[in-house]
């Protein structure tokens, strides 16, 4: 088991993402605080854990300094320590930027950037204390290339990304890596019903170079990575778990391909 014996925080992982990754550390030996300002989610996900590993339940605000810090003190009077922090909460609120509220701007900002920031914060106090500890933001493609109509979303992964490489390089001579994984189009809970429809699922596919949408467990397998030894030489990386959706741009744009030299 790649974790065994380490104690792992995840927020926002009551569903998507965050409840695959927790899956999947609770499978490789880890003790996970599942949290999610849904309580009922949180529950349910540290339930099913519970079953076969170890989790518990921290229901939290990650807005709010001390909805974070009663996380933080709920896990260390369990556990004793925090090895590992999945910064993973995220809201999207869409809109065009000349009609976006205000308010609808802040709420994405505080939560996947403010958030993300109070978290890091307070278990990284910790992990400086003992000199060891591994943080991973989770990004996206978004951070590193504009997705129109979103909102704040794409501002707030850049953040993110560039909050990783701060930490990293701030952090470091204290023994903490920090890391971030840039997911592409991945089908979770919260996007079914928009890859229901084939013309958008379709056109998603076809801007990839895998020719498909990925799963939350992709995503998992490389948080499980980065939070293991087998990736102690890398800090401060942005890591791309999207099909070559990145690499493959230029896919979606319409007009002729060289070939062999000529323009096909």
């Amino acid at each position: 088991m790649e974790l065994q014996g380490k104690v792992a925080i995840v927020t926002g992982s009551g569903r998507g993402i965050g409840r695959d990754i927790a899956m999947a550390y609770a499978a490789e030996g880890a003790s996970v605080v599942i949290s999610d300002v849904d309580a009922a989610t949180s529950d349910a996900t540290a339930h099913e854990i519970a079953t076969t590993g170890n989790a518990i339940s921290v229901p939290a605000d990650v807005t709010k300094a001390a909805s974070v810090k009663a996380l933080v003190d709920a896990a260390m009077a369990k556990f004793g320590r925090i090895d590992i922090l999945v910064n993973n909460a995220m809201k999207i609120v869409p809109g065009k930027l000349e009609e976006l509220p205000e308010a609808d701007w802040q709420t994405t900002v505080d939560i996947g950037l403010k958030g993300s920031f109070l978290m890091t914060q307070a278990v990284g106090r910790t992990m400086i204390a003992r000199k060891s500890g591994c943080i991973i933001n989770i990004a996206s493609i978004a951070g590193l290339a504009p997705y129109n109509w979103a909102g704040s979303y794409s501002t707030v992964k850049a953040g993110l990304i560039m909050m990783t490489k701060q930490v990293a390089i701030e952090w470091g001579r204290y023994g903490i890596r920090a890391n971030a994984i840039a997911p592409g189009f991945i089908r979770t809970p919260g996007t079914e019903a928009m890859y229901a429809d084939d013309e958008i699922r379709v056109g998603r596919e076809a801007c990839t170079t895998v020719g498909r949408i990925g799963t939350g467990e992709e995503v998992a397998n490389m948080a499980v990575f980065l939070a293991s030894e087998k990736s102690s030489y890398m800090s401060g990386s942005i890591v791309e778990v999207d099909g070559g959706q990145a690499v493959g741009l230029y896919m979606a744009v319409p007009g002729r391909r060289f070939s062999g030299g000529r323009l096909d």
